[in-house]
């Protein structure tokens, strides 16, 4: 048996070496589509702001940064589909801060991801007081791709998993501690705080809402309790109430990618083979994430179900299968959700594994818990519990040490290089294709650095103009 001071120990070294990662992690970096969209997002320009340019042909890079205001923050996340605003907002003052370095933008997830690893820890804590399940639970968290891979994304992924987190926490401490004001109010706040900086978060909220009210009943609605909770609720419905637009132009979204899924097949069998293969990597069963065939998703499910029922059967007290169910519920909150939109929607437009970000570490800890319990009822024997943990953490560290290998570095927009090559060269003039490329470089230059940007539309080229020549550097973008 290890030590309860080795225990704390593992842990806090687990912890340490997942904060490693995901600060270490990606070794290089390249931008996207979506995350060239939350980077104009923060510095208040959206997909309609080269409209506001008239008929220029030239305007400075001082006219631009009057654009960078929190005002036009929210003006713009309103006008791309009201999503994201907290993440919008808090970027926009962290790059403020530290910088317009494509590494700053970055670094805000990463240090999202670390509190997420510190809501874990602490989390775990609740749940396995000082076990050294705590380090298999981050070990499994820190070693999961999707969450490894949005902690270097430029998206708001990340920091909606962030709050989530912190609310469980909240969650568990007035569910099972003390129903105290003080933790409803946190819980409420940190809840507001996801689905205010994904939609989406709202699967895991919903699970913490329906517990609560076929827990609590009517206690839950007395008077220090609605107090607790007014101040967040009120803060979405203004928030909402004033978006309201922006929740018109997700709408239209969604109609158009019914109109074009109309052509398209649809198949609920497809939808729940994608579903239960997502949902079981989610759950560190990683054996679809190798090869998606119907054999590893068939075995993942079953292993999954045996160590439910392995769980549930070692489980000593109510205590216990309480929180197995309700990791369970949390976990799986994100596969039930999106499978149901793809049900309602038509199309296959949910199915993306970024979308289940926020039940992770849920699943993560769901799987810890399983083999926590299973490793100390004496009805299972010692190679059953040995071959348990191996086939969950093997896999898992395997898949992580491959994919952390093959990360993309594919270069699908070259702003970033040219905004180095822009300030290393001090150079004042260049020509761009379209707006949007003089506002993607103006967002990854230094604030305060001069340039004039030319609008050229019929060269393919960024024409940078040096102290007695000139360059044309090709343009490289890929809107999609």
């Amino acid at each position: 048996m290890i030590s309860l001071e080795l225990a704390k120990k593992i842990n806090i070294l687990c912890l340490l070496a997942a904060i490693a990662a995901v600060l270490i992690l990606p070794l290089r970096k390249e931008i996207w589509y979506d995350e060239t969209i939350s980077m104009l997002c923060s510095k208040g320009i959206s997909h309609d702001s080269p409209s506001q340019m008239g008929g220029a042909t030239t305007v400075s890079s001082a006219t631009l940064e009057q654009m960078n205001t929190l005002s036009n923050v929210y003006k713009a996340t309103v006008i791309d589909n009201a999503n994201s605003f907290v993440y919008n907002m808090k970027l926009h003052y962290f790059t403020l801060l530290f910088g317009n370095g494509i590494g700053m933008y970055v670094l805000f997830s990463k240090l999202c991801a670390i509190v997420t690893l510190l809501a874990s820890f602490a989390l775990c804590g609740l749940i396995f007081k000082d076990s050294i399940f705590t380090a298999v639970a981050i070990l499994l968290l820190a070693a999961d791709l999707n969450f490894i891979g949005m902690s270097h994304e430029i998206r708001a992924y990340e920091l909606g998993t962030c709050f989530v987190t912190l609310a469980a926490i909240f969650f568990y401490k007035f569910m099972y501690e003390e129903e105290k004001p003080g933790y409803l109010f946190l819980l409420a706040l940190f809840s507001v705080g996801a689905v205010l900086s994904h939609f989406l978060s709202l699967y895991v909220i919903l699970v913490f809402l329906g517990y609560l009210v076929v827990n609590k009943k009517a206690g839950l609605f007395r008077g220090k309790n609605i107090m607790a909770m007014a101040a967040p609720v009120a803060l979405i419905a203004v928030y909402l109430g004033f978006a309201f637009v922006g929740l018109k132009y997700m709408s239209h979204q969604n109609e158009r990618f019914q109109e074009k899924a109309a052509s398209l097949p649809f198949s609920a069998v497809h939808v729940l083979f994608r579903s239960f293969a997502m949902g079981a990597v989610d759950f560190k069963a990683v054996f679809p994430a190798f090869r998606e065939k119907a054999v590893a998703v068939v075995f993942s499910i079953l292993l999954l179900g045996n160590l439910y029922l392995g769980a549930i059967r070692s489980a000593e007290n109510k205590e216990e299968k309480r929180n197995l169910n309700l990791l369970l519920l949390l976990g799986a909150s994100g596969t039930v959700f999106l499978a149901l939109l793809c049900f309602k929607s038509g199309h296959y437009t949910a199915l993306y594994n970024r979308y289940h970000s926020f039940c992770i570490p849920f699943a993560c800890l769901f799987t810890a818990y399983t083999l926590y319990l299973i490793s100390k009822s004496e009805k299972v024997h010692k190679a059953l519990k040995v071959a348990s943990m191996a086939v969950i953490i093997l896999p898992a560290c395997v898949l992580f040490a491959i994919a952390a290998r093959k990360i993309n570095t594919n270069v699908e927009y070259n702003h970033v290089a040219v905004a180095q090559e822009i300030v290393r060269d001090n150079v004042s003039k260049i020509e761009i294709p379209t707006w949007d490329d003089a506002f993607l470089l103006q967002s990854v230059l230094p604030r305060g650095y001069k340039i004039d940007y030319v609008l050229n539309a019929a060269s393919p080229y960024f024409t940078l103009y040096k102290a007695g020549t000139t360059e044309k550097v090709p343009l490289i973008r890929k809107n999609s």
